[in-house]
């Protein structure tokens, strides 16, 4: 246990010393927040120095913050205790295919949108300002990003087609249990998953085939059937005007980006982070809007790791900002 403790040190590197009081009360706090409890008083000494560490690295990032040297804010969440290693269960359930976008429509100007070049986009944009968006939802520690998301689109799409008092609930369980290609919580991808549900004749209720956040046996019920669809667009390339077009005109839309760490940490603000990577796609989420924050242009995006994590549940990243992350890299929307 000392040796992961010290990687835990070299890990998160020296930072200023807390407070014991204050580091004693922000501990015990995570604690009843997300029930945590250690099988001794070991396994115990080990995450609360992994939790210190971050603690201090949060409070030297948030100062920064304080004084406009970065953009973004981190914070205690589900995520404060644990190593990067197993951090990349949320954070790693991508597989990309070789065709990422096999029976895909491809969006490659504007025209393809339906809009004439004297049509701009909105400056700022929020589906959930109409009702479209459905609740965040939490995939726990099963690689299932690319399932959330993609229900995400879905029910999106079923409740601009039938209203936002629409019941647009799907199963992502189908998903990890169904999609050929996809290895269920080991990752999988968006458009394997709209293309099955195409195929196949329909995706499930969530009720009639709720979430185990674990790999099961496919028992799709096609008379449980919830959404159909016709199959996706996608956009060419990473083109933010179009993508915002695409967000504005066709409804949330699929992304994956790249979220290594500091992103598990992210608390508020336009995530910025020069470190991270455009051709690096780790986790996948729904972009549901768009906007500017203090001169800072950022997508609004659902993640799904619950409502508690985040800006209850979602979180802003930089915009016009050379495909930050990659997070315009791939981006498609199901189509009823």
């Amino acid at each position: 246990m000392k040796v992961f403790i010290i990687l835990a040190i070299a890990i998160y590197g020296a930072s200023a010393a807390l407070p014991s009081t204050f580091v004693a009360e922000k501990w015990e706090n995570f604690k009843t927040t997300y029930a945590r409890s250690y099988v001794n008083a070991k396994e115990e000494t080990f995450r609360k120095q992994i939790f210190q560490k971050k603690l201090e690295t949060f409070e030297e990032h948030n100062e920064k913050y304080r004084q406009g040297l970065v953009s973004y804010t981190l914070g205690v969440n589900l995520f404060t205790d644990m190593t990067p290693e197993e951090m990349k269960a949320y954070t790693h359930g991508l597989i990309m295919p070789a065709d990422l976008h096999k029976n895909g429509i491809p969006i490659k100007t504007r025209e393809d949108l339906g809009l004439n070049a004297s049509v701009r986009y909105p400056a700022s944009f929020d589906w959930r300002d109409q009702g479209m968006v459905s609740p965040v939802k939490n995939q726990g520690s099963c690689g299932s990003c690319w399932a959330f998301s993609s229900t995400g689109a879905i029910e999106s799409q079923m409740k601009i087609a039938n209203g936002a008092g629409y019941d647009s609930s799907v199963s992502e369980q189908q998903l990890v249990d169904c999609v050929p290609n996809a290895l269920g919580c080991s990752g999988g991808w968006m458009n394997d998953a709209f293309t099955y549900v195409a195929q196949n004749g329909g995706i499930d209720s969530e009720g009639a085939y709720p979430y185990e956040m674990a790999d099961g046996n496919c028992h799709y019920d096609p008379n449980q059937v919830a959404a159909r669809l016709s199959g996706y667009v996608y956009l060419s390339g990473p083109d933010e005007n179009m993508l915002a077009d695409m967000v504005a005109t066709k409804g949330p839309v699929a992304v994956a980006f790249d979220a290594d760490d500091p992103f598990g940490s992210y608390s508020g603000g336009v995530y910025y982070n020069p470190t991270c990577e455009t051709n690096k796609f780790t986790h996948a989420v729904l972009i549901v809007g768009y906007g500017n924050e203090n001169g800072q242009d950022y997508w609004l995006v659902k993640n799904s790791w619950g409502d508690g994590w985040g800006l209850d549940g979602y979180f802003k990243i930089a915009r016009n900002a050379n495909n930050h992350c990659g997070i315009a890299g791939v981006a498609s929307v199901p189509t009823l």
